[in-house]
């Protein structure tokens, strides 16, 4: 029998499910294991290891210290040579292997080496598996899927803490850490599954890869936002729970809040980035940013009442803002070069976020608290006063710019 009813139903369009679906989900296990070993970490780094509150914090600055260093080389070598699966599957089985080394760890500065070394594989498998993501994102569709894979990046971050609580408290502190490596063992036998973006189909040259990149200085645009961007949820991250502290509220409650932020953001982005394939990518950025810079600026000034809209509203902002800076990533950016794309798109978040709770911290201490979320909000007004100034100038070349008749250059 032939005819509509023999054929299978499709869930989704031709490329979805491989291309997009799956990727997602394994974006989400990944960074749930990158946030799972946080609330472990003081027993494992202080109480068994010895060390210090400091050594604690370097944990995670030196994995931001690798994804600066290494994001960017991955994201050229697969352009390079054409192949993006082999660096996510190798990515994701290193990390297993590396995770599960932590098990035998008997001191800090070990630990701190080998946390290093784990920060460049995880970034290898899904630095390069966000490009394939961008790689199999058509134009009719781009936002949503790119919304999905956001939104799946952020719901694993948030589950993560929680779910690593959970498991810290049966099975210690070096729980979470053996829980991550099967976790990505999973997904690193799951990615022989992936297939190559079709885009792809030959080796590049170094010269001809950062060419394209010089070529296309609009990139700096997402670049600087997810910079901005992430340098606020870096201040969030780090801040937030200090000022809920001087209100009274307890440990349970700074979770809560924290919550209302990030579930509207890894919720939405779906939607929001369906939405902006109708408006295009800049009208919701440049809005979005100007509307989060100003709620930043109220989060010192809330007390616990008001936060909870505060916090809820730099959510579903924080939701309209993100997919625009994916699209733009992939908009801007050829087939060829998109993992090095992606990997100046990391590199840029990483940095934001290392510089923020540092500078987050400094300005709090000198000004207050308050002052802090304040310049914070003031950075995010100000890139969208730059940008637009930026765009608007351009379109105004563009519109000014003297038209060529056919026949005209003959003439001259």
């Amino acid at each position: 029998m032939s005819g509509p009813l023999s054929q299978p139903a499709r869930l989704g369009p031709p490329g979805f499910h491989r291309g997009v679906l799956l990727p997602s989900l394994f974006l989400l296990v990944a960074m749930l294991n990158l946030t799972l070993i946080v609330a472990g970490l003081r027993e494992l780094v202080i109480d068994e290891l010895g060390g210090t509150s400091r050594d604690a914090g370097l944990f995670f600055s030196i994995e931001m210290a690798a994804y600066i260093v290494f994001a960017p080389l991955w994201g050229l070598l697969s352009d390079r040579l054409g192949r993006r699966r082999p660096f996510v599957i190798s990515g994701f089985l290193l990390s297993a292997a590396l995770y599960a080394a932590y098990a035998m760890v008997d001191s800090v500065p070990l630990l701190l080496g080998l946390r290093f070394v784990q920060g460049a594989a995880s970034v290898m498998a899904w630095s390069t598996l966000m490009a394939m993501v961008v790689d199999a994102a058509d134009g009719a569709r781009r936002g949503r899927w790119l919304g999905l894979m956001g939104g799946s990046l952020m719901l694993g971050v948030s589950l993560g803490a929680p779910l690593g609580g959970y498991v810290s408290r049966h099975l210690g502190a070096r729980g979470p850490l053996e829980v991550a490596a099967v976790l990505f063992l999973i997904i690193g036998l799951g990615s022989l599954g992936l297939r190559e973006p079709a885009s792809l189909r030959r080796q590049t040259a170094l010269r001809e890869v950062l060419g394209a990149l010089r070529a296309r200085p609009g990139l700096l645009v997402p670049y600087a936002f997810y910079f901005v961007d992430r340098y606020t949820v870096g201040i969030l991250v780090v801040l937030l729970p200090l000022y809920l502290g001087s209100l009274g509220a307890d440990p349970a409650l700074r979770g809560r809040y924290l919550a209302v932020f990030l579930l509207p953001f890894a919720l939405l982005q779906y939607f929001t980035g369906r939405a902006s394939e109708r408006t295009g990518p800049y009208a919701p950025l440049l809005l979005g940013s100007l509307l989060y810079g100003v709620a930043l600026c109220f989060v010192g000034f809330s007390g616990l009442h008001g936060l909870w809209y505060v916090m809820a509203a730099l959510g579903v902002l924080a939701a309209i803002m993100f997919p625009p800076t994916l699209v733009l990533t992939a908009e801007l950016s050829e087939p060829a070069t998109r993992g090095s794309a992606m990997g100046g798109f990391n590199l840029a978040g990483s940095v934001g976020f290392a510089i923020g709770p540092v500078a987050g911290v400094a300005i709090g201490e000198r000004y207050g608290t308050g002052a802090a979320f304040v310049s914070a909000g003031s950075l995010e007004i100000v890139a969208v006063v730059v940008a637009a100034a930026l765009l608007l100038g351009a379109r105004r070349r563009r519109d000014s710019a003297p038209e060529i008749r056919p026949g005209q250059g003959e003439q001259a």
